[in-house]
């Protein structure tokens, strides 16, 4: 068994970031439950090369191919990949900086930013006709009818993401119907908070999951260069779509029970399956070829607008191309796209599979092994490993 608390110590001792070495132990116990390795020599193995011992099932990894993998310690090791101006991509900041050079229309309509302290900022996009008071938000929602409220950093309290919805005079959070009390405790306790327009998903997305919004994470890594003066290029890492199922209310997120489909950066096709977390499997099943409740099938579908969505990725990489690697979170609406967000160190385990072996693309590859990579041993996991096991 192994002692987890002893091994944030002695990971944390490696030289990982304290939040991270938090998140890397937790994602281990998570994997040691989902997919448990017996075999002493399997798991000396796999960690002795960086990875959690379950990835040998999850990926398939063996000798020959798992150099083409992205290894979880060194993954975590690498954090952080940006530079200082990693400050761009702070949530408010992030609505400023896209603001020019073709990037102008990819953020939603932001209204307004609820201080630490509770006080209320108006922002760029506040509609002028509604007084600035206690009632705003009711006012607001009543004028928009539907509201996406976000933390602008972390979780802010632990409210989270929050749609906001008026339909006739019932107000639903999250899709589920709320009181007046729970609305007064919703705008008394955010803090930290971002409210914005509620940026829709086009009709074909709807048609695979109507529930809730599918939104794309696409991860964009800047490719490393010989010449100083030429300009920058930018490769795909991962591309992969996130649904919402019937388990824990119908969120698109993974970690709430959502799939991912990988799909072509070039194209937009999607691929021929599904994923989805093994603990939200009732028979074991974690890859899927069909949309676990409407059955839609992925390889008769793909991505709509996809030509213009990808030419704004694009966009809005050569915009802040002082930064080297971005996990950005994309809404597909009827006419183009809206971007949620921009993570700086995004999450990639599953999405080996989704989207495929990372490393098996040159310029990806590069960009890993420029950025230190291999300079990290997974023998010094594998050592710490040992020393917390009861």
């Amino acid at each position: 068994m192994t002692d987890y608390d002893r091994l944030l110590e002695k990971i944390r001792d490696l030289g990982m970031d304290y939040k991270w070495a938090k998140m890397f132990v937790k994602k281990l116990k998570d994997d040691e439950n989902a997919f448990p390795v017996a075999d002493k020599e399997q798991k000396r193995w796999a960690l002795e090369r960086g990875f959690y011992p379950g990835r040998i099932e999850l990926y398939g990894l063996t000798e020959s191919n798992y150099y083409n993998y992205v290894p979880d310690y060194q993954y975590f090791m690498l954090h952080p990949m940006n530079n200082h101006f990693l400050k761009w991509l702070d949530k408010t900041t992030l609505k400023y900086v896209l603001n020019s050079n073709g990037c102008e229309d990819v953020m939603p309509d932001y209204y307004a930013y609820v201080e630490n302290d509770g006080s209320y900022t108006y922002l760029m996009n506040c509609p002028k006709d509604i007084a600035k008071n206690e009632n705003f938000l009711i006012d607001l929602l009543g004028q928009k009818k539907i509201l996406a409220m976000k933390p602008n950093s972390g979780t802010s309290g632990g409210l989270g993401f929050i749609k906001l919805e008026l339909c006739g005079n019932d107000i639903y959070e999250n899709n589920k119907l709320i009181d007046q009390n729970r609305f007064i405790e919703i705008r008394d306790s955010m803090r930290n908070y971002i409210i914005t327009e509620y940026a829709h998903q086009h009709h074909e997305l709807a048609e695979v999951w109507p529930d809730s919004e599918c939104t794309l994470r696409v991860i964009m890594c800047k490719n490393p260069r010989k010449d100083l003066y030429s300009p920058t290029e930018w490769s795909c890492a991962v591309s992969y779509a996130r649904f919402g199922t019937s388990v824990n209310g119908g969120a698109s997120n993974l970690s709430s029970g959502g799939v991912g489909v990988g799909f072509d950066f070039e194209t937009g096709r999607y691929n021929d399956f599904c994923i989805r977390y093994k603990r939200f499997t009732p028979d074991g099943q974690w890859m899927l070829n069909k949309h676990p409740d409407t059955e839609a099938e992925w390889k008769t579908l793909g991505l709509p607008n996809w030509k213009c969505v990808r030419e704004k990725i694009n966009d809005i990489c050569r915009h802040i191309s002082s930064l080297d690697y971005l996990g950005l979170d994309i809404i597909i609406t009827e006419n183009g796209m809206k971007l949620c967000e921009i993570n700086s160190h995004p999450a990639i385990d599953y999405e080996q599979i989704m989207c495929g072996p990372t490393l098996l693309s040159e310029n990806v590859r590069n960009f890993f092994e420029n950025k230190g990579l291999r300079k990290f041993d997974g023998c010094d996991f594998y050592k710490a490993y040992i020393e917390c096991q009861e």
